[in-house]
């Protein structure tokens, strides 16, 4: 549902008329351009033709001195065989009096079809539309690569408002439709090739996004537009650990997110808990995000600040946050797990969870990330994990060092589940990247042990409504919807740490050092502005989410969580 109502509300957006227009000047005048041959030879034989009887034959022939403009309307007439003039005497005078309206009809003739031909086809050049629609932007974002996590790029810089130009090699793509049903030109190319980078507008572009799934080819990309503007913000989409610290280093912090190692913490603390929706892996440690639905009869029911102190969690920004919270109202949390946890709990108890193990399914980039993320949790749960055959012997090596159990087949076998442990295991992920593969585990653990705890990844936030709506599994995760944002943002603002959305809205961390009027003010009274600091560090002394009569200091470095405007 909320990818439906994002492309609703996409779709409600209004496209500039005067771009358009613009557009089609600019298509016009390539395609004038196209036809460059006949129209520039009529325009020398018109002129030829003009000059010559503006000041050769017309002066030796009339009584007063004639101007250009009754010499071109003479030629004119020569050229549509009417004019009344005499035949010239001398033999270029004659030549010329033959060959203007021959060869000027034959050019007219020639120019009037080929253009005409190409006004005609201009339905059947879409590509070259989109170019001229394209050109017509300015300080606007380009987006290379339109996979799942380009796609949601895009997407998420319209709900930015923010102006975005895709370019796409794969005609055959299947979110163009949609992007140029929502007004986004899209360019096809190479986005390594700087004329294709050219024809996307980069030299007047704010920024570029690089999402294709490839390290190398990203890289290029980069490189290629840094090139053309090395002032340029880029960001990547980077697989590599050690390649992602390295580009970091050449172009600039917060240059270069994977996507796995964005999602994975979110898909770990969704297997330990129901509620979280999002997770902010900051240096200092993890930071759920969590929805509640107030109950009637809640104990959350009341001043913010008493709810904050009781659980240690901190209510998101925004234009009701200071005001006390009521029954049936959503609310908006940010703090450690275990606290977010306890605020669920008391505000809707629920049955008591298993008190087994956990079970990954799937070693791949996502997969990989989660397991390393929950082998660094203390008390560390009992893990297993369930890979192909195909998962290289060193993947499996690796773990089993760590002591972590890998079982090697097929995860929707009941026997490979049962081997596994799903009879007393409290959560299982399906981490692969084939949606239906994912589903068909989950609806396999669901028909043994409905009791358990699923965490599924899929790409189609339609998808998770829909299995929260018929499979009671409510804790569906995108790999690109989670990364997205935090891409978004980083080419939009410096110093970006991580980001996810609500509604329409962006919220960013960032890591700030203290230096301006912020300086001297309360946490309170930056609370009171639309920024939430999450963490401070001060000296060597450090602090999760300040209490709000902490009054800032110059020098203060601070994780800030706030709007992106």
């Amino acid at each position: 549902m909320a990818q439906d109502i994002r492309l609703t509300r996409l779709r409600r957006r209004r496209f500039a008329f005067w771009r358009l227009i613009l557009a089609n000047i600019i298509d016009d005048l390539r395609i004038v351009r196209e036809a460059w041959f006949p129209i520039t030879a009529l325009l020398l034989v018109l002129a030829s033709s003009t000059l010559y009887l503006r000041w050769f034959y017309l002066p030796a022939r009339l009584d007063y001195e004639p101007d250009t403009a009754f010499a071109l309307f003479e030629t004119l007439k020569l050229l549509i065989f009417q004019t009344d003039l005499d035949l010239p005497d001398e033999p270029f005078g004659r030549a010329l009096f033959f060959l203007t309206p021959l060869l000027g009809l034959f050019f007219l003739l020639q120019s009037a079809v080929d253009v005409g031909r190409l006004l005609v086809d201009k339905r059947a050049r879409p590509d070259r539309w989109q170019e001229s629609l394209a050109a017509t932007y300015r300080g606007h974002m380009i987006v290379c690569g339109l996979g799942r996590v380009g796609y949601r790029a895009v997407l998420q810089l319209l709900d930015c408002r923010r102006e975005v130009v895709a370019i796409e090699l794969d005609p055959n793509c299947e979110f163009i439709p949609t992007l140029t049903s929502l007004g986004v030109p899209v360019v096809r190319g190479d986005a390594r090739d700087p004329a294709v980078l050219a024809r996307a507008g980069l030299k007047r572009a704010q920024g570029l996004i690089a999402t294709i799934d490839d390290d190398l080819k990203n890289l290029e990309i980069a490189l290629a537009a840094r090139r053309i503007r090395p002032e340029l913000p880029t960001v990547q989409r980077i697989f590599s650990r050690a390649l992602d610290a390295r580009i970091e280093r050449t172009f600039g912090r917060n240059s270069a997110f994977s996507p796995a190692a964005l999602a994975a913490p979110t898909f770990a603390a969704a297997l330990l808990s129901s509620n979280v929706r999002y997770v902010l892996d900051l240096p200092a440690g993890l930071l759920g995000v969590a929805y509640l639905t107030v109950s009637d009869d809640s104990p959350l029911i009341g001043p913010v600040a008493d709810l904050e102190t009781r659980f240690g969690v901190r209510r998101l920004p925004g234009p009701n946050a200071h005001l006390p919270i009521l029954p049936s109202e959503e609310i908006a949390l940010v703090g450690p797990l275990p606290a977010l946890e306890a605020a669920q709990w008391a505000n809707r108890p629920r049955p008591v969870k298993r008190s087994g193990g956990l079970i990954v399914c799937g070693l791949g980039k996502v997969g990989t990330q989660v397991v390393r993320l929950l082998n660094r949790r203390e008390p560390r749960p009992p893990l297993t994990v369930i890979c192909n055959v195909e998962t290289p012997q060193r993947y499996v090596e690796a773990l089993t060092a760590q002591g972590v159990r890998v079982l090697r087949g097929d995860a929707r076998d009941p026997e490979l589940l049962r081997e596994a442990g799903i009879e007393q295991a409290m959560s299982l992920a399906a981490l692969y990247s084939d949606d239906l593969l994912n589903l068909q585990i989950g609806l396999a653990v669901r028909s043994m042990y409905p009791d358990v705890h699923l965490v599924l990844r899929v790409f189609s936030d339609v998808l998770a409504d829909r299995l929260a709506d018929l499979f009671g599994i409510r804790t569906a995760f995108s790999t690109s919807a989670l990364a997205a944002p935090s891409l978004v943002a980083a080419a939009l603002v410096p110093d970006v740490e991580a980001a996810f959305d609500i509604g329409d809205q962006l919220l960013v961390v960032r890591r700030q050092i203290i230096t301006d009027r912020r300086a001297g003010k309360t946490v309170a009274e930056l609370r009171a502005a639309g920024q939430l600091p999450l963490s401070l560090r001060r000296g060597g002394e450090f602090q999760w989410l300040p209490p709000d009569h902490l009054v800032i200091e110059s020098g203060d470095e601070v994780e800030m969580l706030t709007y992106l405007t």
